[in-house]
């Protein structure tokens, strides 16, 4: 098929489609005139007038029918429809979401590239286009979103892209069309200048020598959207059906999500559609996900009883994976030439490790202070000063400031962690042990400035 075939017969598929939307709308129109007239017809009690009314009747019937017929033609309705579109804009940031009252400029901006920092509309590969302005003429872009496929490329799009297969549909001359192309292009440009209005949120942010910028932020209606689609996948045929296989503990080639402690804002009232026509979609509603600190329920945290040191059993169990990753990273590069990215990369490893420890010493300080006094406390006094430093002992106290636990600490941490990374071929001595120590040494320092190294 050449170029001109295709054209013809995509050109065919459009001129049915849009011929298809004006009948559904005719249709309705015209079930809304029978029903009129029906009613009409059942109201009549003067048994001498029926007859003549009714006919009375059915002539106002057929000639609204007609009329309106004739304005579903596709070139008359779409010269009026032409003229309907200026009262439309296609936004992505909408201002009447903060108040539906609100007279300020809504904003048009998808941009291509976007700030993988940043979760915004222009994360959005394919944002969906909102429009906002007279309610009345939603029915405008209703036509304008038509496509032949659910994958399809909307009429809008094609306008935009001077597209031959629509113009070929269209029944018009050249310069009506191009009329038609021109007015539904103007779409998406704004219709006021940039504008901020008493009702929308506003805010003043200072830019220096007592000078304010007035910031006027907007609705994210492109970006809602797409959340409002993808939290509705929950109620899809899919999901229901691994839902119900993980219910009835089968297996299923997919999986689900589900988004617990949603919150629903409601715009629009009775009305959703004065807002935008995505909001008339999403009938009004859109999600809030939860932003809060994540809560669970830890393990009881347990006083390090039977042991002489944490070290080999309890911490090691704890680090496994760091310690095989360091493990393994210098084995890696055991016949290289130390370099600073080396030296860097040992560093962080290790500076990983003295982390999960400080974490680990934390916990166990937080349990009931006098712990370690407990007979099955079999902890050397070096360790028992560090995890239990709030025991009331005066004595004992006295003790802990005068011995320098915090070096026997961080000499068996180094001498633990050469043991642990040590094979046939790895060997460690005295300079990594020091190395060890020292950064242990210095976080232990930064928690306690009272601590002399």
């Amino acid at each position: 098929m050449d170029q001109k075939e295709s054209v013809m017969t995509e050109a065919a598929a459009l001129r049915e489609l849009i011929q298809s939307f004006l009948q559904i709308r005719l249709d309705e129109k015209l079930d809304k005139l029978k029903k009129k007239e029906d009613k009409q017809q059942q109201l009549l009690v003067d048994r001498c007038q029926l007859e003549l009314l009714i006919d009375d009747i059915k002539d106002e019937y057929e000639e609204t029918r007609q009329s309106l017929s004739d304005s579903y033609q596709p070139e008359a309705w779409l010269d009026n429809k032409s003229l309907r579109v200026k009262e439309l804009t296609l936004v992505t940031h909408a201002v009447k979401y903060q108040n539906s009252d609100a007279k300020g400029s809504s904003l048009y901006a998808a941009k291509e590239k976007a700030d993988s920092f940043w979760v915004s509309t222009a994360c959005l590969k394919h944002p969906a286009n909102d429009v906002v302005g007279n309610a009345a003429a939603l029915d405008v872009y209703k036509f304008l979103q038509l496509r032949l496929s659910d994958q399809g490329e909307t009429i809008l799009s094609r306008i935009f892209r001077n597209d031959e297969a629509l113009r070929t549909a269209l029944p018009a001359s050249d310069e009506k069309k191009e009329r038609w192309f021109q007015a539904f292009c103007d779409i998406k440009s704004p219709k006021i200048p940039p504008t901020t209005h008493t009702l929308a949120k506003q805010l003043y942010f200072p830019v220096g020598n007592s000078k304010y910028h007035l910031l006027a932020p907007l609705f994210p209606t492109a970006l809602v959207h797409e959340v409002y689609l993808q939290v509705q996948t929950r109620f899809n045929d899919a999901t229901k059906a691994a839902r119900k296989a993980k219910k009835e503990n089968k297996s299923y080639p997919e999986g689900y999500r589900d988004y617990p402690n949603l919150a629903v804002q409601n715009f629009g009232g009775t009305k959703p559609q004065n807002i935008s026509q995505l909001n008339s979609e999403r009938r009004g509603q859109a999600f809030l996900l939860p932003s809060l600190p994540p809560s669970w329920n830890s393990a009881a945290i347990r006083a390090p009883f039977g042991v002489e040191s944490v070290f080999p059993k309890i911490f090691a169990g704890r680090v496994k994976r760091l310690t095989n990753e360091l493990k393994n990273f210098l084995v890696k590069v055991q016949d290289r030439e130390s370099n600073a990215d080396m030296r860097q990369t040992r560093a962080e490893l290790v500076g990983k490790i003295i982390d999960e420890l400080l974490r680990y010493s934390s916990e166990i300080q937080g349990l009931p202070s006098g712990w370690s006094t407990k007979p099955e406390c079999l902890l050397n006094q070096a360790q028992a000063f560090w995890l239990d430093p709030e025991r009331t002992d005066d004595e004992w106290q006295q003790q802990r400031e005068a011995t320098g636990w915090e070096r026997q600490i961080s000499h068996e941490f180094a001498n633990w962690l050469n043991a642990t990374l040590q094979t046939d071929h790895l060997r460690f001595g005295d300079d990594e042990r020091l190395e060890w120590k020292k950064l242990l040494q210095k976080e232990l320092a930064w928690l306690n400035p009272e601590i002399a190294l």
